[in-house]
């Protein structure tokens, strides 16, 4: 019988930035989305160490996180139709962070120190089983697509016998032979996608409350405005011996 799998508080961290990624992932690849989106990715970084730190995760397990976040997200970026990834071309967050344009190899680099680690650094190599899952490709663009299926079902099973499988075991034979690695997916722990949906309804949920927000100062300054047209002297700035009165 599967165990129940163990929450990663390292990956409840990472959550809005996965969802930050999600509309560059839409219909559009991203083409929609505003110049500075930037702004609100590095938000997510910073979300993530106050995060971190209320979990006393140690700066080191950080900075292994923000390294594989960078390399996804670079990815995602410069593959998208954003209209600022040539922006952003000229200064990835692998340069920004960590002074170079190699995150690419140096993703599976850390991974495979990380894995030798064992049950230490579990918590980290989910995080980087997770940024696979959710297409990051790096060398293996080149290398090719059946390594890097390869080396996500063995991720999983390392995983696995650390947490405890949610679902049956899916063997390579089992795995699609056509189309993108995107399509080759294999499913990702259901608290991840909850953790990961919640934190979508909640950035949908800010972005709406900040427009009425927004909606509400216009009106109400439209209607100072018109009111001061009207009746200029009903507007007019009381002193504070009247306001005494």
């Amino acid at each position: 019988m599967a165990r129940q799998l163990t929450t990663n508080p390292l990956l409840e961290c990472c959550t809005s930035l996965f969802a930050l990624m999600t509309p560059f992932k839409a219909a559009d690849r991203g083409a929609g989305i505003p110049e500075g989106y930037r702004e609100n990715i590095i938000a997510g970084f910073n979300e993530l160490e106050r995060m971190a730190f209320e979990r006393e995760i140690t700066m080191q397990v950080v900075k292994d996180a923000r390294y594989a976040l960078a390399a996804y997200i670079d990815e995602v970026v410069l593959t998208s139709d954003w209209p600022g990834r040539l922006d952003w071309m000229a200064k990835p967050l692998q340069l920004e962070f960590f002074g170079e344009h190699l995150a690419g190899e140096g993703f599976f680099s850390r991974l495979a120190e990380l894995r030798q680690d064992g049950a230490r650094s579990l918590d980290l190599v989910e995080l980087y089983y997770v940024c696979l899952q959710m297409g990051f490709e790096g060398v293996y663009r080149l290398k090719g697509i059946e390594q890097l299926m390869a080396l996500q079902v063995d991720l999983r099973s390392q995983i696995e016998s650390h947490r405890g499988a949610t679902t049956a075991r899916l063997s390579p034979n089992g795995l699609p032979k056509e189309g993108m690695l995107a399509r080759a997916r294999k499913e990702i722990p259901y608290w991840v996608i909850g953790t990961v949906t919640a934190a979508v309804f909640f950035f949908t949920y800010l972005g709406y409350s900040i427009a009425i927000q927004s909606f509400t100062e216009s009106s109400v300054e439209s209607i100072v405005s018109y009111h001061k047209q009207v009746d200029p002297g009903a507007f007019r700035p009381v002193s504070l011996q009247e306001e005494a009165r």
